[in-house]
C-alpha cells in the first residue's frame, strides 16, 4: 500500500503543475489505475484470455467505451476510497527520494509498455470478433 501511495504522490506532484493543476488527484488516480490495468492486460495476453475484455468490433464505439468504463471502474473506486487526496497532501518525502522515485517511475512505465507490446507480438491472439 505504501508503494501505491508513493506512486500516487509522485503523479499528484507532477499533475499539480501545468495544465492539470486543477485536477491533480483525478489525474494521478487515472494514471495509477491505468498502470495497474496494463498489467492486467499483460496477464490476459499471456493466458490468452483477451476475450474477457468487453470490446467487440460489431458494437458501436460508444457502446465499447461504455463497456470498457464499466470494466475499469471497480479498481478506480477501490483506489479512490483507499487513498484520499488529503492523505496525498500530507505526505512528505526527501527531494532525493522524489527524484529517484520519479526516474524509476518513468523507467517502470517505459518497461511496462515495452512488455505489453512484446507480449502482443509473442502471444498473438485469435479473437473471433
Amino acid at each position: 500500500m505504501q508503494l501505491i501511495k508513493f506512486v500516487m504522490f509522485l503523479f499528484y506532484r507532477y499533475y499539480s503543475k501545468g495544465g492539470t493543476f486543477r485536477i491533480p488527484y483525478f489525474s494521478a488516480l487515472c494514471a495509477v489505475v491505468f498502470l495497474i490495468y496494463i498489467h492486467i492486460f499483460q496477464l490476459l495476453i499471456i493466458f490468452n484470455a483477451v476475450d474477457l475484455l468487453p470490446m467487440r468490433s460489431q458494437n458501436t464505439r460508444i457502446s465499447n467505451y461504455a463497456k470498457l468504463a464499466t470494466f475499469l471502474s471497480p479498481l478506480f473506486f477501490i483506489i479512490h476510497f483507499l487513498i484520499k487526496e488529503d492523505d496525498l497532501k500530507k505526505l512528505t518525502y526527501d527531494d532525493s527520494k522524489i527524484k529517484k522515485g520519479g526516474i524509476m517511475l518513468i523507467g517502470y512505465i517505459i518497461l511496462s509498455f515495452a512488455l505489453l507490446m512484446s507480449l502482443m507480438f509473442l502471444f498473438p491472439t485469435r479473437r473471433s470478433l
